[in-house]
């Protein structure tokens, strides 16, 4: 099943990306600023909510409400850290070849490191077209 979460539109000379879930409306004159704009804004939203569902079941956990928070706790911090913490990357389908981005921090001088190895290994898969 498909939902659109985020609608982006041309209005006059302008790009504008509307992100209902908080009211958020981004207007910019090339497309690298708008994503640019929406992935900082949206990603600060997100930790804040992240960090506020942590406190709140700490807070819960202090005075002995619920179930085994310590565990709940745990749990949320590990996906907290796994979505904040990690180096972000996705797919990338240009033509008939998918490619994997990966974040510009891990495109490191050092060939060694994963997010590099992962940055060189671009086409990672053919297409589902082919």
């Amino acid at each position: 099943m498909s939902e659109h979460i985020a609608y982006l539109t041309r209005v006059d000379q302008r790009l504008e990306l509307v992100y209902p879930e908080y009211g958020l409306r981004l207007r910019a004159a090339y497309p690298e600023w708008l994503f640019e704009a929406a992935s900082e804004i949206i990603r600060r939203i997100e930790k804040t909510k992240s960090q506020g569902a942590i406190d709140e079941v700490e807070l819960l956990a202090e005075f002995g409400e619920g179930e085994d928070n310590s565990v709940s706790v745990d749990i949320l911090k590990y996906e907290s850290g796994s979505r904040f913490e990690t180096v972000p990357q996705c797919m990338v389908t240009l033509g008939d070849s998918d490619y994997r981005w990966v974040a510009r921090e891990a495109r490191s001088i050092d060939h060694n490191s994963i997010g590099e190895r992962l940055h060189d290994t671009l086409l990672t898969r053919p297409s589902a077209a082919e």
